[in-house]
């Protein structure tokens, strides 16, 4: 490949899916740092139980958003769980899709022993990520969620946000 076209070519499905490999490698932190530089500007995005898909499982038009100089949810989950750790792979798929999974570990601050395991589907055009859709557990995804602060509230995508006090 000639440097031009090595400068201005988009990336392609298997180059960002080796990137997110290689962040889920180096930790949290960076896989976050991967995850957020993939994300079209403007994307869809839905988050289910895991099991099988619904065959419209109601996505939710979501901007990036700037970066304002305040901390992001990974810096946050950093901060407050400070043993927080990530295994986990992806992998490019025919029709430029990534899929993956990754489980996070660690204490959270009230002393539950997180182990959230999340599973990912990525529609990739242009060399973007302009569709995503994550299954997890939910319960486990609140009480995560609810550790940090609920950092997720009014973004739309129901599922992330804490809802009772159980979920604390």
């Amino acid at each position: 490949m000639e440097r031009d076209q090595a400068s201005t070519l988009p990336e392609t499905t298997a180059e960002l899916a080796r990137r997110l490999r290689d962040g889920i490698a180096a930790g949290f932190l960076m896989y976050a740092s991967v995850e957020a530089t993939m994300l079209a500007p403007t994307f869809e995005t839905c988050m289910l139980a895991l099991g099988p898909t619904p065959a419209d499982p109601g996505f939710v038009r979501l901007d990036r958003g700037p970066v304002d100089g305040r901390p992001r949810v990974p810096t946050i989950a950093q901060r407050l769980i400070p043993d927080l750790k990530i295994v986990g792979t992806a992998t490019e798929r025919p029709g430029d899709v990534i899929v993956g999974d990754v489980t996070l570990t660690g204490t959270l601050p009230d002393g539950w022993p997180l182990h959230l395991h999340t599973e990912f589907h990525c529609l990739v055009e242009d060399g973007l990520v302009t569709r995503y859709i994550v299954t997890n557990d939910p319960a486990e995804f609140r009480r995560f969620a609810a550790a940090l602060g609920d950092p997720y509230a009014g973004l739309g995508v129901d599922a992330a946000e804490v809802r009772a006090e159980a979920d604390r």
